[in-house]
């Protein structure tokens, strides 16, 4: 560990622990990228959508060159969070299913998952206000999304949890709380009740964890609930079948979707359902080419590529190819831990379709805590302490689309008293650590990286030489430190009204800071479905047999992902796969 004055920390680059989850939104299966042949009809979202080149044309396949066809109920395409909970709920509901994945492996497990009133909420002492919920995530939305969709998360995830504890506690795993405080952030108020849960291996753990246990690197935390689903459906004498690439859905004409065709080594497969196909094929993060056209921001904010190189977008693609209708808004999950070396801009590195973001550490979750940020002019420009995505998107207006962050040596004290939300908070930075250095150490040995571009120097001017801050940008971040100082003095941030509680000094050598722009974790924005996930048209009217759960599907985000309500994303993902299977074997009329 460098303890010399003025020297760039070598670290082995790393991620942070929630870049280890990234790769969990589910599986997007790569195929031909239909076009719809009439335009995108009007949603309940009045906008209109931009133009859909993208979406490409859907492939003329002879049955001639069809080299075998499957007969099933229920056809689930994608192994990952939502296809492996529906298919697991297809075993224990004695349904038929077969379950298509492009990879070789069922996708990573996100670990953290959000539920409303389980058991571990109500041993908690924690009642949630499910309607007060609902409209909170509609606010989230502006109203721009479905509240009977939301509802089923809100109603259903409590049974679904009570269902997936049945499987995990046959690998010695029960599912815990995660704590926190109920406030608000960024000087306004939210409605922000604990709902993310975990599975854990020591059985010691109380239902609910404590603000400094949540997320920390000594938690046993479990991340394979997908690799554990598997073994469920083999021991129930079901396969999941690899290396078939979704290419097209078979759809009679103004009618029902009947299966769908694959490319698999051996050539195309047909596999028909009576009952229904289900997307589970995830976003479309790694699709430069969506991204670039349906979140234009994202390219003058992004750094980080913090998401599942699966998640290509076809899903949606082909859906679309079939009449489905496409949220009309983006919903990036977006983090703030994209860090980079000073001088890198956000954005892509070039313009081809398969093009990545700038940096090369995908997350670093110090990024998320509310320490003092600034633009390559050294000034302050928001209210740091506001949910992740927001310092992310008003960056995209600074030069660079970047931002530099600064912290003393009390910054394990200050972590402590920021009780940040979600996977930034806890142990997995630095409260378990009495020193910053000790922290980073720990980083290094967990991430084996080779360099991270943390800078650490005894005065706040050597710091300021290190992070890139020259001539009169450098007389305006050291006197930028001096007004923040002041602020934490006088306890009030007359700048952008920080909470008090919020607010630290710099003044404590060593001093460390690095540069950071927006982590893309997820697109949320997807085929608009109604209350039992069917997909629909674009009349807004279900197309037979088609369904979609997961970031494929649509009809809950808009603009942004409810960061504060952390994991709802994966929580509704598992418990809208339950319900596609319950439905389908007839639980709801």
């Amino acid at each position: 560990m460098p303890t010399t004055s003025a020297t760039a920390l070598s670290r082995r680059s790393f991620l942070g622990l929630g870049a280890l989850t990234a790769f969990a939104s589910g599986a997007a299966l790569v195929g031909c990228a239909p076009q719809p042949s009439t335009t995108l009809a009007e949603t309940s979202v009045a906008e209109e959508p931009k133009n859909t080149n993208w979406v490409g044309e859907a492939p003329q396949i002879d049955d001639a060159d069809i080299v075998n066809t499957l007969e099933t109920d229920v056809l689930i395409v994608g192994a990952g969070n939502g296809g492996m909970a529906c298919a697991a709920s297809c075993v224990d509901l004695g349904l038929d299913f077969i379950l298509c994945e492009k990879n070789a492996a069922v996708e990573a497990a996100r670990g953290f998952f959000g539920v409303v009133n389980s058991d571990c909420t109500k041993a908690a002492g924690v009642d949630i206000d499910p309607l007060k919920l609902l409209n909170e995530m509609s606010r989230y939305a502006d109203f721009k999304n479905d509240p009977r969709v939301t509802k089923v998360w809100i109603d259903e995830s409590a049974e679904m949890k009570q269902w997936l504890d049945g499987i995990a506690a046959k690998k010695g795993l029960k599912a815990t709380l995660c704590l926190h405080e109920n406030h608000g952030d960024g000087g306004t108020d939210y409605y922000i009740p604990p709902i993310s849960h975990v599975y854990v291996a020591d059985e010691s753990i109380e239902p609910g964890i404590s603000l400094e246990k949540a997320g920390s690197i000594d938690l046993p935390v479990d991340w394979s609930r997908n690799v554990w689903l598997e073994e469920h459906l083999n021991e129930a004498g079901h396969q999941v079948t690899f290396e078939h690439k979704l290419v097209k859905l078979d759809r009679v004409e103004d009618g029902p979707v009947t299966g769908a065709i694959f490319e698999t080594p051996e050539g195309y497969v047909r596999v028909n359902a009576s009952l229904g196909v289900v997307l589970a094929t995830g976003g479309y993060a790694a699709n430069a080419a969506m991204t670039r056209e349906l979140n234009p921001i994202l390219g003058k904010c992004i750094t980080g590529n913090a998401f599942s190189p699966s998640t290509t977008g076809e899903g949606i693609r082909i859906a679309m190819q079939v009449g489905a209708q496409f949220d009309s808004e983006p919903a990036p999950a977006i983090f703030n831990r994209g860090m980079v070396e000073p001088g890198v801009d956000a954005g892509y590195t070039d313009d081809s379709d398969t093009a990545m973001f700038s940096g090369q550490i995908g997350q670093n979750g110090i990024g998320s805590q509310p320490f003092m940020k600034v633009d390559r002019r050294g000034r302050r420009f928001i209210n740091e302490s506001t949910p992740y995505d927001n310092v992310v998107f008003s960056a995209a207006g600074h030069e660079g689309g970047v931002w530099c962050m600064v912290w003393d040596a009390n910054a394990p004290k200050d972590v402590k008293r920021f009780a940040t939300i979600g996977c930034s908070t806890g142990g997995m930075w630095m409260v378990n650590f009495e020193t910053v250095d000790e922290w980073l150490e720990a980083i290094e040995q967990m991430m084996h990286a080779d360099t991270t571009p943390i800078k650490k120097a005894d005065t706040l001017d050597e710091l300021a030489d290190l992070l890139g801050f020259e001539g009169t940008d450098k007389e305006t971040f050291l006197a930028q430190v001096d007004t923040y100082n002041t602020a934490y003095d006088n306890q009030r941030d007359d700048e952008f009204g920080k909470e008090a509680y919020r607010l630290s000094e710099l003044r404590t050598g060593p001093f460390y800071g690095a540069w950071f722009g927006g982590s893309l974790l997820a697109t949320l924005q997807g085929l608009r479905i109604d209350e039992h996930m069917r997909v629909l048209d674009e009349q807004s009217r279900p197309i037979d047999g088609l369904f979609a759960v997961g970031d494929c599907s649509g009809s809950m985000y808009a603009n942004t992902y409810p960061e504060l309500l952390a994991a709802n994303a994966c929580g509704r993902t598992l418990t809208f796969g339950r319900h596609v299977a319950r439905y389908l074997a007839g639980d709801f009329s």
